[in-house]
């Protein structure tokens, strides 16, 4: 066995999975990976030894690792609880109630996310995914819960009739959790 021939050959399937290109320190540079680390996730060097870690979208501040804000409720803008709402509410009429394999629409809905956390302190952007998080959760158990007790046996991925969801989505217990208090433990009914 020689040890350069086969070499040569990793790096030369390497460069066909690059697309033909010559660097080799980005094997898969062609995948999906690469969209992100162009959204300037990419952490340098410096990045790591001055502890201002970015996450895949370049949104410094987002580590929950010995972060006593990452569990917290914190007001956020009714602008992203409103797409919160718009992103469950498809989830529901498109994929009854499951996430849906749509690639684009997740990466939208997290490119939004992440521009808003952007705009906000570096203390409070884990508190606010946590808290868009918490939302999402509560408004999809809530939905859920409104559709079985209208359709009997149901579970994520059956069919819902649209006129149950057009019930249900415009109940007012659910459009609640996201205009007034919500935003706040209060609205978003959770116990920290």
């Amino acid at each position: 066995m020689r040890l350069g021939n086969n070499y040569q050959g990793i790096m030369q399937i390497f460069s066909r999975m690059n697309g033909g290109k010559s660097n080799t320190n980005m094997p898969f540079g062609s995948g999906a990976s690469t969209k992100r680390s162009g959204a300037g996730g990419r952490n340098t060097l410096e990045d790591y030894l001055s502890g201002h870690r970015k996450n895949s979208y370049g949104v410094e501040g987002m580590c929950v690792t010995n972060n006593p804000n990452a569990r917290k409720i914190i007001k956020v803008s009714d602008e992203m609880k409103q797409r919160v709402f718009y992103n469950v509410k498809d989830a529901f009429y498109k994929y009854n109630g499951m996430s849906g394999d749509n690639e684009a629409e997740w990466e939208e809905m997290a490119q939004a996310k992440n521009n808003y956390y952007k705009t906000l302190k570096k203390e409070d952007r884990a508190a606010a995914a946590w808290t868009l998080g918490q939302l999402e959760v509560n408004i999809a158990n809530k939905v859920f819960n409104a559709v079985r007790a209208r359709v009997p046996g149901w579970t994520y991925g059956k069919p819902i009739p649209s006129d149950v969801l057009d019930e249900i989505f415009a109940d007012e217990s659910i459009t609640s959790m996201v205009s007034g208090k919500s935003g706040t433990s209060d609205g978003l009914d959770v116990k920290i």
